[in-house]
């Protein structure tokens, strides 16, 4: 599964994401919270989840960002947000947990999955004592082509009285409205809209009142199951599709940029999430215009301006993202709200050669570009990231699945999380051969079974099995170059006979066999041809009786 994921991870962050769902991370927000908000409490720590692909293909990573506020506020840089997930693991290190810092208050990872199914994703922070935490639903979806999809939401926005006649817009769908069901859900509460129409394009539904969302917009997630009444019913989640409101917010506001950094090149796809957005608008990165993609009333997507050329000084710079009502004038502002940097490029590394059967040392990868989060991975196996800068990324090899006795080899691969933007390098090599076991010798060179035989050689502390001929020794590593094993029964070797004037019992030698070492664990294997013979007592043959010849009586009758 590890290289599935590696291979079609920086695909995934980086490719045309459909759906409104794929234009639109979004957040769920944390249960308990009234009014569909986070809870703040008095200490008003807030975490809201978001992602770039709430239904991405089976095989495939989707974005993750937490944005981390204190009393409206990003927290410091360097706070710990800890991510989990019932299904899929976190690119990072193929785990179902991992624990990211933020930077400009937002903590980024990646969710993977070879295989189909329904992810719930928890982030949760601790900050000054005071913990927040925060839900999102990911639906991996099969990657046949011919699987429904969702393209946007008609209208984006609605009254929590309910009522609103909503258009779900997108392609394959499938059942009719019987068969398919729709939920809203924020802040813990789930409740079910009216499904009144369904064709292969739309979903026409009638929201649920909503009574909970009481500022100006609430975002939902929108859950819809096709097919309820067959075996494999398909669930897609849109978590960004809809808000509900009590009333649409005049004054646009930014809460997150995903992803909050790009190349210097621009054309990154970015998506900003708030509020009160209407057409037409215009979004600048710093003071330069970006191309929008798409507008709704919570999100837009819009593709990084370049960062050099004629007026235009974002070089390298950290720039405040702005969005321009056109028709009105109000703008919505995020300060440093989104990095330029250069490109990943990776020009060396050291440790480049390791043995699987000795601990690995760390790895550094030199270079220029690197931002955190990274994902880096070893000759197509993910390694362990211990530190990142500008310039330098530490990392600590992660264990190869081996099946048979030949190096590990492939290239150094680092991929920036926040941008999907890709740098290879040198090849790294997990040296296995090296770790192929020998036999020299072996003493005593013949005795019976159960007989205790040092084997000598090299390369043992691997060895997970030791046989004699093709029955298996129990056997003691002491060392690199020794082994203590004790000769197993051979009994399909039948007893010697005793040479002539040989008394019974006396012990004989009878037959060499081979000594064969393997460590399972890298499938190295070592024979030598026979070194070690078994004695066993010799018999007396039993002498073969001889036949009495029997003279016949003859009987005369007179």
């Amino acid at each position: 599964m590890r290289r599935i994921l590696t291979a079609v991870s920086a695909l995934a962050l980086v490719a045309g994401l459909y759906a409104c769902s794929a234009d639109a991370p979004g957040p769920t927000t944390p249960k308990g919270g009234g009014g569909g908000q986070p809870p703040t409490g008095s200490n008003g720590l807030v975490i809201r989840l978001f992602t770039s692909n709430p239904n991405p293909p089976a095989g495939s990573c989707t974005l993750l960002q937490a944005i981390v506020t204190r009393n409206g506020a990003s927290v410091a840089d360097g706070t710990g947000v800890a991510f989990s997930s019932n299904f899929g693991v976190f690119q990072q290190n193929d785990l179902n947990l991992i624990s990211v810092v933020t930077q400009n208050g937002a903590a980024v990872t990646a969710l993977c999955s070879s295989d189909p199914g329904t992810a719930n994703v928890r982030a949760q922070v601790t900050d000054a004592g005071d913990t927040a935490t925060a839900t999102i639903t990911i639906v991996f979806q099969p990657v046949a082509q011919s699987g429904p999809f969702v393209s946007f939401c008609d209208p984006s926005f609605g009254s929590p009285q309910g009522g609103t006649t909503l258009s779900i817009n997108g392609g394959r769908f499938f059942g009719n409205a019987a068969s398919t069901r729709v939920v809203f859900s924020a802040g813990g509460v789930t409740r079910e809209a009216l499904v009144t129409d369904l064709t292969g394009n739309t979903i026409t539904l009638v929201t649920p009142a909503f009574p909970e969302a009481q500022s100006p917009s609430v975002p939902v997630e929108v859950r819809v199951t096709l097919g309820t009444n067959t075996v494999n019913p398909v669930t897609l989640t849109l978590p960004n599709c809809f808000a509900f409101g009590n009333a649409p917010a005049t004054q646009p506001s930014i809460t997150a940029i995903l992803p909050s950094s790009g190349t210097n090149e621009g054309n990154t796809r970015v998506t900003i999430i708030g509020s009160g957005f209407r057409a037409p608008l215009q979004v600048f990165f710093g003071n330069v215009e970006a191309q929008v993609l798409s507008i709704s009333f919570n999100q837009i997507v819009v593709l990084s301006p370049p960062a050099f050329g004629a007026g235009q000084n974002n070089l390298n710079a950290q720039v405040d993202v702005r969005v321009r009502l056109v028709d009105s004038g109000l703008e919505a502002g995020l300060g440093g709200g989104f990095r330029y940097v250069v490109d990943n490029v990776i020009t060396a590394i050291d440790n480049g050669q390791q043995r699987v059967d000795q601990p690995f040392r760390p790895v550094t990868i030199f270079g220029q570009g690197f931002q955190a989060p990274v994902a880096v991975t070893l000759a197509g196996i993910p390694a362990t990231v211990i530190s990142v800068s500008a310039t330098e990324i530490i990392v600590l090899p992660g264990a190869p699945f081996v099946s048979s006795c030949s190096d590990v080899a492939g290239e150094t691969r680092v991929v920036n999380i926040n941008t999907g933007d890709v740098a290879t390098g040198p090849n790294f090599v997990y040296l296995v051969t090296q770790t192929r076991p020998f036999v020299s010798s072996a003493s005593p060179v013949s005795g019976p079974a159960g007989t205790n035989v040092s084997i000598l050689g090299g390369n043992f502390l691997g060895v997970t099995s030791v046989r004699f001929g093709d029955r298996g020794a129990v056997f003691t590593v002491n060392s690199s170059g020794g082994i203590t094993a004790s000769a197993p029964p051979i009994d399909t070797i039948a007893p010697p006979a005793c040479p002539a004037g040989v008394s019974a019992g006396t012990p004989i030698t009878v037959s060499g066999v081979s000594i064969t070492v393997q460590n399972a664990n890298t499938g190295c294997t070592a024979a030598a041809g026979a070194p070690f013979s078994y004695t066993l007592p010799c018999v007396v043959p039993t002498p073969t009786p001889v036949p009495t010849s029997v003279t016949p009586t003859v009987t005369t009758t007179p």
